[in-house]
């Protein structure tokens, strides 16, 4: 092969393609003095930008494959992209560079551009473009080290388990780095879900986000099948939308309620941006049964929630479930952090009183559980068709079916 390029080149040697070609050739062969050489003389000979901009990248490549040589490389990579700023590669190769010298900022812009150039231009497979993913993860990674916030987690939460990532190497380089810097606190529903959930309900379809931190609004509209205007009593409010169980089933569903929070600031907040009431108190200390007589509970409550951290086992002992039933029950235990103790405790308390634990050790990721989740079969009908798993459930298996890849 290498016989035959020169040939060609000897017989029209200001040919600039086919001086590319015998450059090319060399780089394969790892050549790299001749094959720099030859695609710098390529360069210089002809009046196609595209050709440079291949040359040019070409011997950023090169450079970068004999080491020791990043100043070379990043000239030779700007170069490229005075002549091709709209093509991916050089973006690609661009956003690879400054992420191996820490400079996040600029290895985020170039991903960036890369993915907005991978949406219009097909790519030169011999300049090392491995596509769009490898920019989407390039961004993920970049915009975690500038910020380590929340929104890069979830960019990189959405690549390993919304994008379904083609290639295994990006996969289990997301996989890492979400094992090492733990999943976003919160894991929203989106549109783009719909087709994968896994227990369609009516009205499923016109949602366009939810406001629990893991789905708990919607495994209560799942299990009652959508309901309009039924009834909930929230312990541990917090804010009125933030990681808010009740938020979706009040807004969009029409349902009616009390909640209780012990943080004057967040009851504030909660008067002046939620319908339904919610009450500043101590829930260890607080009277359920006086309390529900004064807002004339019915005895049957579609909804418990108890989100109150170390204090929920002495608040779940208090609740009156001689008069009252719960129909959906999620409840926090944080036996991650805790033991199962606690946890067994409350799941006795509740098997006593006729519930049934259809969700147990619900976790924010594959290793963390939590919460366990509860119906009570005077109150809710068909539920066994939602039976978890009997080990952890982390929550994003539980509800969406696999994405083919």
């Amino acid at each position: 092969m290498l016989q035959e390029l020169l040939n060609e080149h000897a017989h029209d040697p200001k040919d600039p393609n086919k001086i590319y070609n015998l450059a090319r050739q060399y780089d394969i062969e790892e050549q790299g003095a001749m094959a720099i050489s030859l695609y710098l003389k390529a360069a210089d000979l002809t009046f196609d930008e595209e050709l440079q901009y291949r040359c040019m990248l070409r011997i950023a490549l090169v450079y970068n494959r004999q080491g020791n040589r990043r100043y070379t490389v990043e000239g030779a990579l700007l170069d490229a992209l005075g002549l091709g700023p709209e093509r991916p590669e050089v973006h690609h190769h661009l956003s690879n560079y400054y992420a191996e010298v820490g400079a996040w900022k600029q290895a985020y812009y170039h991903a960036h551009a890369g993915v907005m150039c991978s949406e219009s231009y097909d790519h030169y497979e011999e300049l090392e473009f491995g596509g769009i993913e490898h920019v989407l993860v390039q961004r993920a990674i970049a915009k975690w080290h500038i910020t380590g916030q929340q929104d890069a987690k979830r960019m990189l939460f959405d690549l390993k388990f919304r994008q379904g990532l083609k290639d295994p190497e990006l996969y289990q380089q997301v996989s890492d780095k979400l094992d090492y810097i733990l999943y976003p606190d919160t894991i929203y529903y989106k549109e783009e879900d719909f087709e994968r959930f896994k227990w369609y309900f009516p009205g499923l379809e016109d949602i366009k986000k939810n406001y629990s931190k893991h789905y708990q609004d919607l495994f209560v509209l799942s299990l009652y099948q959508g309901k309009r205007d039924g009834t909930y009593f929230e312990i541990g409010a917090g804010d009125p939308f933030v990681h808010s169980n009740t938020a979706l089933l009040e807004k969009e569903f029409g349902w009616k309620g009390i909640s209780i929070d012990n943080n004057p600031g967040l009851c504030y907040n909660f008067k002046q941006n939620r319908r339904n009431p919610v009450i500043c108190a101590d829930a260890t200390t607080i009277g359920f049964n006086d309390l529900f007589d004064k807002h004339c509970v019915d005895p049957i409550v579609d909804y418990l929630q108890i989100d109150c951290d170390d204090a929920t086992h002495d608040i779940l002992k208090n609740i009156p479930f001689d008069r009252y039933k719960f129909g959906v029950i999620t409840l926090e235990h944080d036996c991650y952090r805790l033991g199962t103790e606690t946890r067994d405790e409350m799941r006795e308390l509740l098997r006593e009183q006729g519930y049934v634990l259809l969700v147990g050790n619900v976790a924010f990721t594959e290793i963390f559980p939590y919460e366990d989740w509860f119906v009570h079969p005077d109150v809710v009908d068909i539920y066994n068709h939602m039976k978890g798993k009997s080990g952890l459930n982390f929550v994003w298996d539980y509800f969406m079916n696999e994405i083919e890849v």
